[in-house]
Protein backbone atom coordinates (compact mmCIF):
# COMPACT_ATOMS: atom_id res chain seq x y z
CA UNK A 1 0.00 0.00 0.00
CA UNK A 2 1.47 3.30 -1.07
CA UNK A 3 1.06 6.47 0.90
CA UNK A 4 -0.63 9.38 -0.87
CA UNK A 5 1.60 12.16 -2.13
CA UNK A 6 0.64 15.43 -0.49
CA UNK A 7 -0.41 18.18 -2.87
CA UNK A 8 1.35 20.81 -0.71
CA UNK A 9 4.37 20.71 1.58
CA UNK A 10 3.51 20.44 5.23
CA UNK A 11 5.39 23.63 6.01
CA UNK A 12 4.71 26.69 3.96
CA UNK A 13 7.83 27.79 2.03
CA UNK A 14 9.14 31.20 3.02
CA UNK A 15 8.96 32.81 -0.43
CA UNK A 16 9.37 36.56 -0.63
CA UNK A 17 7.33 36.65 -3.83
CA UNK A 18 4.15 35.42 -2.16
CA UNK A 19 3.17 38.76 -0.61
CA UNK A 20 -0.13 39.68 1.01
CA UNK A 21 -2.65 41.70 -0.99
CA UNK A 22 -2.22 45.45 -0.64
CA UNK A 23 -5.57 46.07 1.07
CA UNK A 24 -5.02 43.33 3.60
CA UNK A 25 -1.45 44.44 4.18
CA UNK A 26 -2.57 47.99 4.94
CA UNK A 27 -5.03 46.76 7.56
CA UNK A 28 -2.46 44.44 9.12
CA UNK A 29 0.17 47.19 9.18
CA UNK A 30 -2.17 49.74 10.73
CA UNK A 31 -3.29 47.15 13.26
CA UNK A 32 0.32 46.40 14.17
CA UNK A 33 1.17 50.06 14.64
CA UNK A 34 -1.90 50.73 16.77
CA UNK A 35 -1.21 47.65 18.88
CA UNK A 36 2.31 48.86 19.67
CA UNK A 37 0.99 52.30 20.62
CA UNK A 38 -1.91 50.95 22.68
CA UNK A 39 0.20 48.53 24.70
CA UNK A 40 2.95 51.07 25.30
CA UNK A 41 0.52 53.75 26.46
CA UNK A 42 -1.85 51.44 28.31
CA UNK A 43 0.79 49.46 30.17
CA UNK A 44 3.43 52.17 30.54
CA UNK A 45 2.06 53.55 33.80
CA UNK A 46 1.68 50.05 35.25
CA UNK A 47 4.86 48.19 34.34
CA UNK A 48 7.08 51.01 33.07
CA UNK A 49 7.73 52.35 29.60
CA UNK A 50 10.51 49.95 28.65
CA UNK A 51 8.62 46.85 29.75
CA UNK A 52 5.48 48.09 28.00
CA UNK A 53 7.49 48.63 24.82
CA UNK A 54 8.81 45.08 25.07
CA UNK A 55 5.28 43.69 25.44
CA UNK A 56 4.13 45.70 22.43
CA UNK A 57 6.98 44.52 20.21
CA UNK A 58 6.59 40.87 21.18
CA UNK A 59 2.79 40.96 20.77
CA UNK A 60 3.04 42.49 17.31
CA UNK A 61 5.73 40.07 16.16
CA UNK A 62 3.55 37.14 17.20
CA UNK A 63 0.49 38.74 15.57
CA UNK A 64 2.36 39.21 12.28
CA UNK A 65 3.39 35.55 12.18
CA UNK A 66 -0.14 34.39 13.02
CA UNK A 67 -1.67 36.72 10.41
CA UNK A 68 0.74 35.38 7.77
CA UNK A 69 -0.14 31.78 8.58
CA UNK A 70 -3.88 32.47 8.58
CA UNK A 71 -3.64 34.40 5.33
CA UNK A 72 -1.28 31.79 3.84
CA UNK A 73 1.30 34.39 2.87
CA UNK A 74 4.99 34.66 3.61
CA UNK A 75 6.75 37.40 5.55
CA UNK A 76 10.02 37.04 3.66
CA UNK A 77 11.75 35.29 6.55
CA UNK A 78 14.28 33.38 4.53
CA UNK A 79 18.08 33.34 4.18
CA UNK A 80 19.62 36.03 2.00
CA UNK A 81 22.69 35.98 -0.22
CA UNK A 82 25.94 36.85 1.61
CA UNK A 83 26.35 40.15 -0.25
CA UNK A 84 23.07 41.40 1.18
CA UNK A 85 24.12 40.40 4.69
CA UNK A 86 27.42 42.26 4.26
CA UNK A 87 25.53 45.26 2.87
CA UNK A 88 23.25 45.18 5.92
CA UNK A 89 26.24 45.19 8.27
CA UNK A 90 27.84 48.16 6.50
CA UNK A 91 24.60 50.16 6.49
CA UNK A 92 23.71 49.26 10.05
CA UNK A 93 27.09 50.25 11.46
CA UNK A 94 27.22 53.64 9.75
CA UNK A 95 23.80 54.95 8.75
CA UNK A 96 22.98 56.13 12.28
CA UNK A 97 25.78 58.72 12.16
CA UNK A 98 24.45 60.27 8.96
CA UNK A 99 20.96 60.29 10.47
CA UNK A 100 22.20 62.25 13.48
CA UNK A 101 24.03 64.75 11.27
CA UNK A 102 20.87 65.27 9.25
CA UNK A 103 18.82 65.93 12.37
CA UNK A 104 21.44 68.31 13.78
CA UNK A 105 21.62 70.19 10.48
CA UNK A 106 17.85 70.56 10.00
CA UNK A 107 17.06 70.84 13.72
CA UNK A 108 13.37 69.86 13.52
CA UNK A 109 10.99 70.82 16.35
CA UNK A 110 9.92 68.38 19.03
CA UNK A 111 10.94 67.17 22.46
CA UNK A 112 13.22 64.13 22.57
CA UNK A 113 14.07 64.39 26.27
CA UNK A 114 11.79 61.50 27.26
CA UNK A 115 13.50 59.16 24.82
CA UNK A 116 16.93 60.33 25.96
CA UNK A 117 16.02 59.70 29.61
CA UNK A 118 14.95 56.15 28.86
CA UNK A 119 18.22 55.48 27.05
CA UNK A 120 20.38 57.04 29.75
CA UNK A 121 18.66 55.49 32.78
CA UNK A 122 18.15 51.97 31.48
CA UNK A 123 20.86 49.32 31.83
CA UNK A 124 22.64 48.90 28.53
CA UNK A 125 21.80 45.20 28.20
CA UNK A 126 18.08 45.88 28.63
CA UNK A 127 18.24 48.79 26.19
CA UNK A 128 19.93 46.64 23.58
CA UNK A 129 17.23 43.99 23.89
CA UNK A 130 14.17 46.27 23.99
CA UNK A 131 15.32 49.22 21.88
CA UNK A 132 17.52 47.43 19.36
CA UNK A 133 16.71 43.71 19.02
CA UNK A 134 12.94 43.77 19.48
CA UNK A 135 12.22 46.69 17.12
CA UNK A 136 14.52 45.13 14.54
CA UNK A 137 12.30 42.06 14.54
CA UNK A 138 8.80 43.44 15.01
CA UNK A 139 9.12 46.64 12.99
CA UNK A 140 10.75 44.86 10.08
CA UNK A 141 7.93 42.30 10.09
CA UNK A 142 5.37 45.13 9.96
CA UNK A 143 6.95 47.64 7.60
CA UNK A 144 8.99 45.45 5.28
CA UNK A 145 7.60 41.94 5.84
CA UNK A 146 3.99 42.98 5.35
CA UNK A 147 3.66 46.51 3.96
CA UNK A 148 6.64 46.80 1.59
CA UNK A 149 6.19 43.25 0.32
CA UNK A 150 2.59 43.91 -0.62
CA UNK A 151 3.95 46.58 -3.00
CA UNK A 152 6.92 44.51 -4.19
CA UNK A 153 5.74 44.53 -7.82
CA UNK A 154 6.46 48.26 -7.75
CA UNK A 155 9.89 48.26 -6.09
CA UNK A 156 10.39 52.04 -5.99
CA UNK A 157 6.93 52.58 -4.53
CA UNK A 158 7.52 49.80 -2.00
CA UNK A 159 10.80 51.33 -0.80
CA UNK A 160 9.58 54.93 -0.59
CA UNK A 161 6.12 54.20 0.83
CA UNK A 162 7.41 51.85 3.53
CA UNK A 163 10.13 54.37 4.47
CA UNK A 164 7.59 57.18 4.70
CA UNK A 165 5.23 55.13 6.88
CA UNK A 166 8.15 53.95 9.03
CA UNK A 167 9.16 57.60 9.50
CA UNK A 168 5.66 58.81 10.42
CA UNK A 169 5.29 55.91 12.86
CA UNK A 170 8.00 57.43 15.08
CA UNK A 171 5.86 60.58 15.64
CA UNK A 172 8.63 62.79 17.07
CA UNK A 173 9.88 65.07 14.24
CA UNK A 174 13.56 64.47 15.00
CA UNK A 175 13.05 60.71 14.89
CA UNK A 176 10.85 60.98 11.82
CA UNK A 177 13.57 62.85 9.92
CA UNK A 178 16.33 60.53 11.06
CA UNK A 179 14.51 57.28 10.37
CA UNK A 180 13.42 58.12 6.82
CA UNK A 181 16.86 57.53 5.24
CA UNK A 182 17.22 54.37 7.30
CA UNK A 183 13.79 53.26 6.10
CA UNK A 184 14.88 53.77 2.49
CA UNK A 185 17.94 51.59 3.06
CA UNK A 186 15.91 48.89 4.83
CA UNK A 187 13.30 48.87 2.09
CA UNK A 188 15.98 48.63 -0.58
CA UNK A 189 17.56 45.68 1.22
CA UNK A 190 14.21 43.90 1.46
CA UNK A 191 13.20 44.45 -2.15
CA UNK A 192 16.56 43.56 -3.64
CA UNK A 193 17.39 40.59 -1.40
CA UNK A 194 13.94 39.03 -1.37
CA UNK A 195 14.24 38.70 2.41
CA UNK A 196 13.64 40.85 5.48
CA UNK A 197 16.55 39.25 7.34
CA UNK A 198 19.17 41.75 6.03
CA UNK A 199 16.89 44.59 7.10
CA UNK A 200 16.61 43.08 10.56
CA UNK A 201 20.40 42.91 10.79
CA UNK A 202 20.85 46.51 9.62
CA UNK A 203 18.06 47.75 11.90
CA UNK A 204 19.55 45.95 14.90
CA UNK A 205 23.06 47.25 14.28
CA UNK A 206 21.81 50.79 13.66
CA UNK A 207 19.95 50.99 16.97
CA UNK A 208 22.55 49.06 18.94
CA UNK A 209 25.45 51.20 17.74
CA UNK A 210 23.65 54.40 18.72
CA UNK A 211 22.98 53.00 22.19
CA UNK A 212 26.55 51.83 22.71
CA UNK A 213 28.09 55.09 21.47
CA UNK A 214 25.72 57.12 23.66
CA UNK A 215 26.22 55.04 26.80
CA UNK A 216 29.97 54.57 26.41
CA UNK A 217 30.39 58.32 25.85
CA UNK A 218 32.63 57.79 22.83
CA UNK A 219 34.07 61.18 21.90
CA UNK A 220 36.36 60.21 19.01
CA UNK A 221 33.61 60.96 16.50
CA UNK A 222 33.22 64.49 17.83
CA UNK A 223 36.97 65.03 17.77
CA UNK A 224 37.29 63.97 14.12
CA UNK A 225 33.95 64.92 12.51
CA UNK A 226 35.22 65.07 8.92
CA UNK A 227 36.81 61.65 9.14
CA UNK A 228 33.69 60.24 10.83
CA UNK A 229 31.44 61.68 8.13
CA UNK A 230 33.64 60.39 5.33
CA UNK A 231 33.90 56.93 6.89
CA UNK A 232 30.17 56.66 7.51
CA UNK A 233 29.39 57.82 3.98
CA UNK A 234 31.78 55.28 2.45
CA UNK A 235 30.29 52.43 4.50
CA UNK A 236 26.69 53.34 3.69
CA UNK A 237 27.39 53.91 0.00
CA UNK A 238 29.31 50.64 -0.08
CA UNK A 239 26.34 48.85 1.44
CA UNK A 240 23.95 50.42 -1.06
CA UNK A 241 26.30 49.51 -3.95
CA UNK A 242 26.42 45.89 -2.78
CA UNK A 243 22.65 45.88 -2.52
CA UNK A 244 22.28 47.16 -6.08
CA UNK A 245 24.95 44.90 -7.57
CA UNK A 246 23.64 42.13 -9.80
CA UNK A 247 20.08 41.00 -10.26
CA UNK A 248 17.61 41.09 -7.37
CA UNK A 249 16.90 37.81 -5.63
Amino acid sequence: MTSPIPSEPRTQPQLYHAPPHVAGAVWITVGGILTIYALQVGLGAVIGGLAAAAVGFVAVAIAMVVAARVGRVSLGLRPAAPRFVLAAVLIGLACWYLEILLVLHVHPPGDTSRIEQVVERTPLAASLIVLALMPAISEELVFRGVFARSLARLPIVAVIASAALFSVYHLVPAQMLGTFPLGLALGLLAVRSGSIVPGMIAHLLNNATVLVVERMNITALDQHPNLAFASASVLVLGGVALTMTGAPA
